[in-house]
């Protein structure tokens, strides 16, 4: 009967290991934007290497009455047990990376120091006549430098890492934290107590894997979150880019039909100058319709701009390269500006950084225009919030009324004096803005107005 009931446990127990690496295993987390999800994978090698050797030692306990073997099939058995914690300890080191521990380097120094501590008493304390004792002492070290150390470290840099979930925004926290507390607990278990001392000790270590597996199994649904969120954004774009394209085609073919005899009255305005006698009343006449046609042909310029849609560039680029970038290209505008600038450094996105420099650009060049002489300040900063990364411009001038800031990305709209803007540019950083799956805000502030643009975040 014990020997069913142990056959039954080491059955459990194999089966919740392996299912902490089926649960990693076959999900995709290659498109994740979630940091643990690189981590996971090792999460998922100790599943399965633990698995096997649990699986396994009751099977090679059948060879303990043959003479000879014994030696070879103990000194098997603590290969595979180092193997599978080693997987545990080396998560645990990659975990260390997500947190935001002090004194981390120290940490991991002594992580370091303990395994060459251990890799050389493993060379000089190796002898062959006593070799029965080497391995229960080999087998002892195993359990306390990398099962309880691998498992308590592990879970206590999971259970802090839940926090930065949380203040990332996406909501998991419990899961990860209760995660947390299953590897510090079965990290005890496993590293304190040895599977001789008694049945009692099996089934613990059983209950703390199915416990992580239970708690693993929850806080993965993370993922099933951000891959719907990321299908409904692709979708919204994909309805976006076909509603913009069509749009395009009819604005691109209307700018043409413009453009054709706006340059032509232009070359016929040009040589009627030349032939008219050299009059200022003649010369005045054919000036103002030649600036006009001018005019129209900026506009038709701009329509064309908007009508244009190139394929973005989905790159990794720092956020902050971006805006140095746009400051410099602004940079002869900027003379006798004070331009403040607070830029988080890590802040990366996945986009065109070309269309995204365009769009900073102009909120540069659209601050400028708006301050007023007598207090020339512009304020550029980014930022993380949650899920997004955040960059506004501030300028200190007039603000704009409330009931215009609405119509301001309308394609024509504009608030600058007639003949000084075509009011496409808000409307062109609207559209590249939505055709990175971010979303563009404009409000006033108490000394003037803000121009903000949210973008969906990238890994740092």
């Amino acid at each position: 009967m014990d020997m069913l009931i142990i056959f039954k446990v080491y059955l459990i127990y194999g089966l919740a290991c392996f299912s902490i690496f089926s649960s990693v295993f076959f999900r995709n987390l290659s498109k994740s934007r979630i940091h643990i999800a690189g981590v996971l994978p090792v999460l998922a090698a100790f599943g399965l290497v633990h698995g096997i050797h649990e699986w396994s030692a009751l099977y090679l306990e059948i060879f303990r009455s043959e003479s000879g073997v014994f030696r070879y099939i103990e000194a098997f058995k603590v290969v595979k047990l180092w193997l599978s914690f080693a997987f545990l300890s080396l998560f645990a080191w990659k975990m260390l990376n997500l947190t935001s521990w002090r004194y981390l380097r120290w940490i991991k120094g002594c992580m370091m120091t303990l395994l060459l501590i251990f890799i050389a008493g493993l060379v000089l304390r190796y002898d062959m006549d006593a070799s029965q004792a080497y391995i229960v002492s080999l087998r002892e070290q195993i359990r306390w430098i990398f099962a309880l150390g691998g498992g308590v470290l592990s879970g206590l840099a999971v259970y802090s890492y839940a926090n930065i979930l949380e203040e990332e925004g996406y909501g998991a926290s419990l899961p990860f934290k209760l995660m947390g507390l299953a590897l510090i607990g079965y990290g005890c278990f496993a590293g304190l107590f040895s599977v001789e001392s008694g049945l009692w000790v099996l089934v613990c270590q059983t209950f703390w894997a199915i416990c992580i597996t239970v708690t693993l199994w929850y806080a993965l649904r993370v993922f099933d979150r951000e891959r719907d969120s990321q299908t409904e954004a692709a979708l919204h774009q994909s309805l976006q880019d076909a509603k913009l394209k069509e749009l395009g085609e009819l604005i691109s073919a209307v700018a043409h039909e413009i453009k054709t005899p706006v340059s032509s009255a232009m070359v016929s305005c040009d040589l009627l100058l030349r032939q008219l006698p050299d009059d200022e009343a003649h010369r005045r006449q054919i000036n103002r319709i030649m600036n006009s046609l001018t005019r129209a042909a900026e506009i038709s310029h701009e329509v064309l701009n908007y009508a244009h849609h190139k394929p973005v560039k989905h790159e990794r680029v720092r956020l902050c390269d971006i805006i140095h970038a746009a400051v410099h290209l602004n940079q002869y505008r900027l003379a006798g500006f004070d331009c403040m600038m607070e830029l988080d450094e890590q802040l990366v996105v996945y986009g065109d950084a070309g269309l995204l420099e365009e769009v900073i650009s102009n909120f540069i060049s659209n601050a400028i225009d708006a301050s007023q002489d007598d207090d020339r300040r512009i304020k550029i900063s980014c930022f993380r919030d949650k899920l997004n990364v955040v960059v506004q411009v501030l300028d200190y001038g007039d603000g704009m009324p409330q009931d215009m800031i609405g119509k301001a990305t309308q394609p024509f709209f504009t608030t600058k004096p007639r003949g000084e803007g075509t009011g496409m540019g808000l409307s062109l950083c609207k559209q590249i803005i939505l055709r990175h799956g971010g979303t563009l805000l404009l409000r006033n502030h108490p000394e003037g107005f803000v121009a903000e643009m949210r973008l969906p975040g990238g890994n740092q």
